[in-house]
């Protein structure tokens, strides 16, 4: 049986709004194992971003337990989570966050770099390489951001966010600055990279029928996770 990639249990956030707490996440309770691809939809303001904070270790669950890559990170110090978010998370921006003065292939070496996996500079290159020929970028290797279309610049940050092979990838909004037939071949490109490398997936999108293509569809409304009734969220 497979260790869940994600598991929260009773995963609350609280932040104070100037002099009023605001109770962002409620009991959020939920499971996504390797390979999955999970999708969150909900209107804006109702805490899917703040869930994919608390779950890369960017703000810490007030109360209950977040256990990402078998670590309980709810517990963890800040010098925990950022060797956690090295070695297990890959993200996927709305905005590419490319580095304008890096080439394709330096951005996303720059990835393995951070994650100190001890290899030689021509190896990192190599791997950086591949990860671009996947994403179907072989040719642009030595292009910069201002070169690529908006399409390319999402691969290159598709490979950035995968070319570690992460445990977990959390997508937040990724298709929101592309039309919808580039974002739906990035969409796709991502499933199957992340199908391909048992990387569990959490997709933050307003886009109901893209959403539709996931493994499962979550809704996040007020704070509250739910999941529709013929495949409930499991315990």
């Amino acid at each position: 049986m497979s260790v869940p990639v994600i598991e929260t249990d009773k995963a609350n956030l609280e932040l104070m709004s100037g002099k009023s707490m605001l109770h962002i996440l409620k009991d959020v309770t939920f499971k996504v194992n390797g390979g999955e691809v999970t999708a969150v939809v909900g209107p804006s303001g109702s805490g899917k971003t703040s869930l994919l904070m608390i779950l890369g270790g960017l703000e810490r669950a007030t109360s209950g337990k977040v256990v990402v890559a078998g670590q309980d990170i709810s517990t963890a110090n800040e010098d925990q989570l950022a060797i956690f978010r090295r070695k297990n998370l890959g993200i996927l921006f709305q905005n590419f966050h490319l580095i304008p003065s890096m080439t394709a292939l330096e951005n996303v070496a720059l990835s393995l770099e951070i994650a100190e996996t001890g290899e030689s500079f021509k190896i990192i290159r190599d791997r950086a390489a591949a990860a671009l020929e996947e994403v179907g970028l072989g040719d642009r290797l030595t292009h910069l951001p201002s070169a690529l279309s908006g399409g390319e610049q999402q691969r290159v940050g598709l490979a950035r966010a995968m070319v570690n092979s992460p445990r977990l990838m959390l997508a937040d909004e990724p298709t929101g600055n592309l039309d919808q037939d580039t974002g739906a071949r990035v969409i796709e490109l991502m499933f199957n990279l992340a199908r391909k490398k048992d990387t569990a997936v959490l997709l933050i999108t307003h886009d109901r029928s893209l959403a539709a293509k996931a493994d499962r569809m979550l809704t996040m409304n007020h704070g509250k996770l739910t999941e529709n009734a013929k495949d409930p969220i499991p315990a």
